[in-house]
């Protein structure tokens, strides 16, 4: 089992207008949910979860310890939207 460390920020807004201005400044939003529990909405450093992605991509036990202020979540990967032709990520899915 494989374990990340990653820094991530709250994120307020929401909508495609607000995400796209995140994503040119390399920033993805992400989601936080699980079952009997609030949605935490996040922003991470794209570089920072994309070399780490690559790397263990095929190792399917892999924790990611997200660290918002304070605050350390640990949390899975549910599902990551990826751009159709760029090596780009738009949005990632974690659950805990």
């Amino acid at each position: 089992m494989k374990k990340i460390k990653l820094k991530a920020k709250y994120r307020k807004k929401t909508g495609s207008n607000y995400n796209k201005k995140l994503r040119n400044k390399n920033i993805i939003p992400a989601i936080i949910y699980g079952k009997n529990k609030n949605n935490i909405l996040i922003n991470i450093n794209h570089n920072d979860i994309y070399n780490k992605i690559l790397k263990y991509q095929k190792n399917k036990k892999i924790y990611f310890y997200i660290k918002i202020n304070n605050k350390i979540i640990k949390s899975k990967i549910k599902y990551i939207q990826k751009h159709p032709y760029k090596n780009k990520i738009l949005h990632i899915d974690f659950i805990y």
